[in-house]
């Protein structure tokens, strides 16, 4: 079994085809579509789908997913996990994210414009815009002249999806000239069909009273472009040779006539028969029937005709099925029934050709053997549309998919995690980096802070451990060297923090958490700094500026001291001073988290800024002094902000600017900012370090992703092009200035991610 890969050998398809052979078996996944007891081909279609795939899958957890038209009206099966009103919105955003949580790794969408709500069935985009899984779509209409909003429509569900099934080539055709998708996306795999032997049609007659009979037959939801009335015009001359004929119309009128007009086009194909002579010839099964009692009306049929009225029918399931079960048809020159009727398996009559459907009927009915062969040439090719084969050829496909899905992300996320500098390198001066910008233009306004230098310098030293080497990166690491050192104020000792562009200091002394940043940045070029001269400079100041750290007392302050000590140890201080300055910051976060554990579960009245900081200390300090204890208490209050930071539909929600004065849960939800991002990737693996869990693993690469777009509005904030990061997720989009605190926390947190998982950041 295999998808269709008859129609080009592009390079894409056969990648996708070895994929298929060497790729586990899925697991979990999802269908879509209208589902019985709704009355409908798609319904039928979807159920039979849905059974084929899941006998390839015998092992697999299945999401079944059932558009309603009628809400609360259908009794759906067990088998149905979620309904989607089709005109409620909230329902399909709603689904998409259970689909979303239930580890579903691939979703099969049935699609046909009538059976998803908004114009031209655009519902079903804001299902697709949220699931995080490759989507294949089996298009049951492709239109040659869509309206434009069905072509926009359809164009974002080409893109979105990563396999659109049709068909029939002709449906592939137009899909390549109308909406410019190739046979990367588009595959030919044939409407399924039931498996019989097969029989001679006098062996079923008896059963269904057609002994004596000959038969020609049609089925379906019965509505005016089915073009029953051109055989009825034809039938007295039929009659002339085959007295005994019979016109087996199988298939209760289409719901949505029924609404509207009741019977009355079932009851006007009646009078025509009544006025013709014929009404006695002519046999309605006015029901839905089962599928056992429809594949032996078929078979009991010597003939089956399709007079649909236009062109533009690009699949037909009940030609499919009379094909595959060696039936003889003689149909009009629809689009399926062109392809479908070639190399002799039927004969093809003009559109309303009542005389030509009747001369080639007689002809048939008469001449057995022409007709027999015909029948069994039908049967052979038939074969590739049983369901056996369909479903096997879908699910290569979807796995195939799937493979590529994941090939596609790791490249994304690897894209990701190495950006480019010139976005830090815009934002650097002569004197250091500037603080904000206007868009992406540096604002210089605003001047400089050593908050942003520290960073920068954290980031060279850490971009040199990794055997960097640039001239714009030495210009970073000298430039940030530079302001960090003139920002030491040895008078007051603490780091001033504010600069005017005019490079005059604004303050004598900046905050704790301002001198603890600044000295991690002189720890980490001191440990990390592949270059002497950075390295000795790193040291000789850090270790003026380690004395003071005991004067340093906020929570972010004690973090970072806790970090600086670690990096430094035996260079910027000695092994006993280090443990005692990581003891003595330790100490006092732990005693915060314990007395606000009691009262509102966090270190502080309020969850602020950088609050992952707080907890990663924590746990990095009981590594250091192998204290279990300070570890738990780390892990407990990670979990305590995660729990926080989670949105239900299972992507990282940083606790926003708008929330900082509470200190419950129920925060709004914007502004977010990358500095939160960078602060939970690093304490996640820190995290994953310290427990084994991979649960950690994941967390961190869910807040890495918010800056690559798994965020509250499936956009991304950071370009890995030029390196920039946008300063915030809003609730109308971003705040798109590019400030130096926005980019830093983005190549920080790169730079945590290609430290810690090498294994992902490997080509494969």
């Amino acid at each position: 079994m295999g998808f269709d890969a008859s129609r080009n050998g592009k390079p894409l398809r056969d990648r996708l085809q070895e994929a298929a052979k060497t790729a586990a078996p899925i697991k979990n996944a999802a269908m879509i579509g209208n589902f019985p007891p709704r009355k409908c081909g798609i319904a039928t279609f979807t159920r039979d789908a849905f059974a084929g795939l899941r006998a390839e899958l015998p092992g697999a957890v299945w999401s079944l997913v059932a558009m309603d038209d009628r809400t609360g009206a259908h009794d759906y099966p067990d088998a149905v996990t979620h309904v989607i009103a089709q005109d409620d919105p909230a329902a399909y955003v709603r689904v998409a994210d259970e689909l979303n949580r239930s580890g579903a790794e691939v979703a099969f969408i049935q699609h046909e414009f009538g059976i998803f709500g908004g114009e031209a069935g655009s519902h079903l985009l804001l299902l697709m815009r949220r699931l995080k899984m490759p989507i294949v779509v089996t298009m049951h209409t492709v239109l040659e002249k869509p309206t434009p909003p069905q072509k926009r429509v359809m164009d974002e569900i080409l893109q979105r999806a990563a396999a659109a099934i049709v068909m029939s080539e002709t449906g592939a055709d137009i899909l390549a000239r109308v909406h410019r998708v190739g046979p990367s996306k588009v595959h030919v795999v044939p409407h399924g069909a039931p498996e019989r032997p097969f029989a001679s049609p006098e062996a079923f007659k008896a059963k269904q009273g057609l002994a004596g009979r000959k038969v020609f037959m049609t089925f379906g939801l019965l509505s005016p472009n089915k073009g029953l009335e051109t055989i009825i015009r034809g039938m007295p001359e039929i009659l002339e040779c085959h007295p005994d004929a019979l016109y087996l119309i199988v298939g209760a009128t289409h719901p949505n006539l029924v609404a509207q007009e009741g019977e009355a086009y079932r009851e006007s194909i009646v009078e025509l028969a009544a006025s013709l002579g014929v009404a006695d010839n002519l046999r309605f099964i006015n029901r839905f029937v089962s599928d056992d009692e429809l594949v032996d009306l078929l078979q009991a049929a010597d003939l089956y005709v399709t007079p649909y009225l236009t062109e533009a029918q690009i699949t037909s399931g009940t030609l499919s099925y009379a094909i595959a079960l060696g039936k003889p048809v003689i149909s009009t020159p629809y689009l399926h029934a062109r392809e479908a009727l070639a190399d002799g398996v039927g004969v093809l009559c003009g559109f309303s050709d009542s005389k030509a459907f009747a001369r080639e009927i007689s002809g048939l009915l008469t001449d057995q053997i022409k007709r027999e062969a015909m029948a069994r040439r039908a049967y052979r090719a038939g074969e590739p549309s049983r369901w056996r084969k369909v479903s096997g050829a879908v699910v290569d496909l979807a796995t195939a998919c799937r493979a590529e899905y994941h090939r596609k992300e790791d490249d994304a996320f690897r894209a990701l995690a190495r950006p480019g500098y010139s976005a830090l390198l815009r934002i650097t001066d002569d004197c250091g980096v500037v603080q904000h910008s206007c868009f992406s233009v540096p604002d210089r306004r605003h001047g400089y802070c050593t908050d942003d230098n520290a960073r920068a310098l954290s980031l060279a030293a850490r971009l040199l451990n990794e055997g960097e080497a640039s001239d714009g990166l030495n210009r970073l690491a000298y430039t940030s060297a530079a302001f960090v050192n003139h920002a030491w104020n040895p008078e007051t000792g603490r780091f001033r923090n504010f600069m005017g562009f005019d490079r005059r200091w604004l303050d004598d002394g900046g905050s704790d958490d301002c001198c603890a940043r600044a000295l991690e940045s002189l720890c980490l070029m001191a440990r990390f700094a592949s270059r002497p001269d950075l390295r000795d400079w790193a040291i000789s100041l850090g270790r003026d500026v380690v004395r003071h750290a005991p004067e340093w007392l906020s929570m972010r302050s004690h973090a970072l001291i806790i970090k600086a000590m670690i990096a430094g140890e035996g260079l910027i201080a000695g092994q006993d001073e280090c443990r005692k300055l990581v003891e003595a910051s330790a100490l006092a976060l732990v005693e915060g988290f314990i007395s606000g554990r009691g009262d509102h579960g966090w270190f502080e009245p309020c969850l602020s800024y950088d609050n992952a900081r707080l907890p990663e200390a924590l746990i990095l300090a009981g590594q250091f002094l192998d204290d279990p204890d300070l570890t738990d208490a780390g892990l407990a209050a990670l979990e305590f902000i995660m729990e926080r930071q989670t949105s239900p539909q299972g992507w990282f929600c940083p606790v926003a600017t708008s929330s900082f004065a509470l200190s419950d849960a129920d925060h709004p939800c914007f502004d977010q900012q990358p500095i939160e991002a960078l602060a939970t990737v690093d304490a996640c693996f820190a995290a994953w370090r310290a427990s084994g869990d991979g649960r950690w693993v994941e967390h961190a690469e869910a807040a890495f992703l918010w800056f690559g777009g798994d965020n509250d509005h499936g956009r991304a904030l950071a370009s890995p092009g030029d390196g920039g990061c946008y300063d915030a997720l809003t609730a109308t989009g971003f705040n798109r200035n590019q400030g130096a605190e926005s980019i830093l926390s983005y190549h920080l947190a790169s730079a945590t991610v290609r430290s810690q998982l090498r294994y992902r950041m490997s080509p494969s």
